[in-house]
C-alpha cells in the first residue's frame, strides 16, 4: 500500500487532533468561568482534526500520485523536534512558563531555519503573547518557575 504525503499529514493530524481534545476533555474551568484551561486546547486540536480532515478530501479530489519516501534525515528531524516538545513539557514546572516557552519558540524558529534575530523576536513576543492571553484574560495559572521571586 502505498500513501502520498497528503494521506500521511491528513491521518496524523486528525489523530493528534483527537488525542489532543481527549487529553483537554478532563480539565475543568474554575468556578464562575465559562471556560478554563482545556478551552484554548480543544479550539487547536479541533482545527488541527478538520484541517487533516481537509486535506484528505482534498487529496481524493485531485488525486496526487507523490509517494512518501522515509528517510533517515526526515526521521530525526521529527524526532528532534518531539525531543524538544517533550523536554519543554518536563522544564515547565520547574522552570516556568516564560523561560521554557522562550526556550522552545527559539529554538524551533532556529530548527526550521529562521534568523537568530527573527528567532528572538519571535519566541520573546509570541510568549508576550500567550502570557497576556493565557494570564490576564482566561485566568490560566502559569507555572512561573525561576521567576517565582518576580511574578505578578
Amino acid at each position: 500500500m502505498q500513501f502520498t504525503r497528503d494521506a500521511v499529514t491528513g491521518f496524523v493530524l486528525i489523530a493528534a487532533g483527537a488525542a489532543m481534545f481527549a487529553g483537554a476533555w478532563g480539565f475543568d474551568p474554575p468556578a464562575g468561568t465559562a471556560f478554563g484551561a482545556g478551552f484554548f486546547p480543544k479550539i487547536v486540536s479541533s482545527g488541527m482534526a478538520l484541517s487533516g480532515l481537509l486535506i484528505l478530501l482534498g487529496r481524493e479530489r485531485h488525486s496526487l500520485t507523490e509517494v512518501m519516501r522515509i528517510d533517515a534525515r526526515g526521521v530525526a528531524r521529527v524526532a528532534l523536534l518531539v525531543a524538544m516538545i517533550v523536554l519543554y513539557a518536563l522544564a515547565l514546572d520547574p522552570v516556568g512558563f516564560h523561560i521554557s516557552t522562550v526556550a522552545l519558540l527559539f529554538a524551533a524558529t532556529l530548527f526550521f531555519g529562521g534568523s537568530l534575530p527573527s528567532a528572538l523576536l519571535l519566541s520573546v513576543l509570541a510568549t508576550a503573547v500567550f502570557h497576556f492571553i493565557f494570564y490576564s484574560i482566561m485566568k490560566v495559572a502559569l507555572p512561573w518557575g525561576l521567576l517565582l521571586p518576580v511574578a505578578w
